[in-house]
């Protein structure tokens, strides 16, 4: 087996991995220990490798999404895996486009991608499929995918999406609605066919968060999202369901 191993590990869990073949350039299966925060960042890293690489989230904080496994488990799932004993997700990712004034920025985000002003109010045009859907006003919305429907914008009221459903959500962040301006104000699910593009005369006060990273752009003309055909693989205990970790998670 080839690993890398990202965030910090106890020294007696790396000496667990003394017979495989470490490989930070082309693992097999990457392994994550701490929270979701850390295995976000393991995904962005080896995003050129998402057909051929497995992650595997250790948990060494209070709560992770994505970290099935405890430290204590290691051994056990090392094992498991030598002997080709265990399950996989395969979980749905975002493609975003941010076209800017001098160039184009694409990339994928597992969770969302966030649009934020918390200073200026944002009047942004919302296209659906090439169409004109509404022309918001607010702080601006969170772009999520199933898996990302318990991250940020179910803070914001969104749904909770199974990430078995090809889906994406589009949420509001803090929308204006008075007798001159009126927005949806609900959060959209739209099916996987479904490509938002957000346009906008004030970009250039936006701030552009993806899985929590601040990406850094200026003069931005437009923003297009839509559901990847590029799923990200997690090794995940047989006996936690995507409605246990959400129950475990919040209940």
């Amino acid at each position: 087996m080839r690993y890398s191993l990202i965030g910090n590990p106890p020294k007696e869990i790396i000496a667990l991995f003394s017979k495989d073949k470490y490989d930070a350039k082309n693992p097999e299966i990457v392994f994550s220990f701490g929270g979701d925060g850390t295995i976000l960042k393991a995904i962005n890293d080896y995003k050129h490798l998402l057909p051929k690489v497995m992650f595997a989230g250790i948990n060494m904080g209070k709560l992770g999404f994505y970290t099935d496994f405890s430290v204590s488990e290691v051994e056990e799932l090392l094992e498991n895996i030598k002997n080709n004993n265990y399950d996989t997700n395969k979980y749905f990712m975002l493609d975003y486009c941010v076209e800017t004034e001098n160039e184009t920025f694409e990339g994928l985000s597992l969770n969302e991608l966030a649009i934020i002003n918390p200073i200026h109010t944002q009047i942004i045009d919302v296209y659906l499929n090439g169409e004109l859907f509404e022309n918001f006003r607010g702080t601006g919305f969170v772009i999520s995918t199933p898996t990302g429907s318990t991250a940020y914008s179910k803070s914001l009221g969104g749904s909770i999406i199974e990430p078995t459903i090809k889906a994406i959500q589009l949420t509001e962040i803090a929308s204006i609605n008075n007798n001159i301006y009126k927005t949806i104000s609900s959060p959209l699910v739209l099916s996987e066919t479904t490509k938002v593009v957000l346009k906008s005369d004030n970009f250039n006060h936006v701030y552009l968060s993806v899985d929590g990273r601040y990406l850094e752009t200026r003069k931005i003309r437009k923003i297009s999202t839509k559901l990847s055909s590029q799923k990200v693989t997690f090794l995940v205990r047989s006996d936690h369901s995507f409605l246990h970790r959400v129950k475990k998670s919040f209940l």
